[in-house]
């Protein structure tokens, strides 16, 4: 018998989705884990707190429904939002690093243990049809 006889692997079909692998309690994220619009879709579609990165002035212009203001301005994530839920971080999207910067700054500083970047942000977002509050 060869050694190669001995590796399984599962069909794709069988077992759990990427989303459920990554929300999933075993799973434990080091950094953030970068996830485009359809994965997005999917954590607001499971009620995932979704965490707008830009300035007041922008947020208050425009931002995905539901979302809050980057807590370091706010601080709404140390009143209800316990550091085990995932949590999601959006910008401008395109070369905006900002989403990226907050999403560290909650693993490392806040030690929130799930969090994910969005990296289309709200142009893609509202491109899409999806909801955004004005």
């Amino acid at each position: 018998m060869d050694s190669l006889d001995l590796i399984y692997e599962k069909p794709a079909d069988a077992g759990i989705s990427k989303l459920d692998s990554l929300l999933s309690a075993e799973t434990i994220l080091v950094a953030p884990v970068m996830v485009d619009l359809e994965l997005a879709k999917k954590m607001y579609d499971l009620g995932i707190m979704f965490v707008d990165a830009r300035d007041k002035d922008e947020y208050d212009e425009s931002h995905i429904t539901g979302a809050i203001l980057e807590p370091t301005i706010t601080g709404e994530l140390t009143k209800d939002f316990p550091s085990d839920k995932p949590l999601i971080t959006y910008c401008s999207g395109g070369h905006c690093d900002l989403s990226f910067e907050l999403a560290m700054e909650l693993m490392e500083e806040w030690n929130y243990e799930k969090v994910f970047v969005y990296e289309g942000g709200l142009p893609e977002w509202e491109e899409a049809g999806y909801p955004v509050h004005r």
